[in-house]
């Protein structure tokens, strides 16, 4: 069940990706990325341990990363983050 729900929050990304201004960059410790590329590269780290059966890890993954780069999720994104792990989620303002 927690794949049905990771698949879903994966489609969510890419559809966020897919909105975005393709010259909209996010920026970490590290340096600047074009939004639109660091979405895919995560989703394509997410799906990889996701072929291996890390679901929850894949999950926690991408939700740290999508913090660092401060990218907000949407209600419907944070429902789905909290139907995987529980209430165990806090939110601080529009992040998760």
């Amino acid at each position: 069940m927690i794949k049905d729900f990771l698949e879903e929050f994966i489609k969510q990304i890419e559809e966020l990706s897919e909105a975005n201004d393709k010259k909209d960059y996010v920026r970490d410790s590290c340096g600047s990325y074009l939004m639109s590329s660091y979405l895919d590269n995560l989703i394509t780290e997410t799906r990889e341990l996701m072929k291996y059966g890390e679901y929850k890890i894949a999950l926690e993954m991408m939700l740290d990363n999508l913090d660092e780069v401060s990218i907000v999720l949407d209600e419907k994104m944070i429902h789905l983050a909290r139907q995987m792990v529980g209430e165990t989620i806090t939110v601080e303002g529009s992040y998760i």
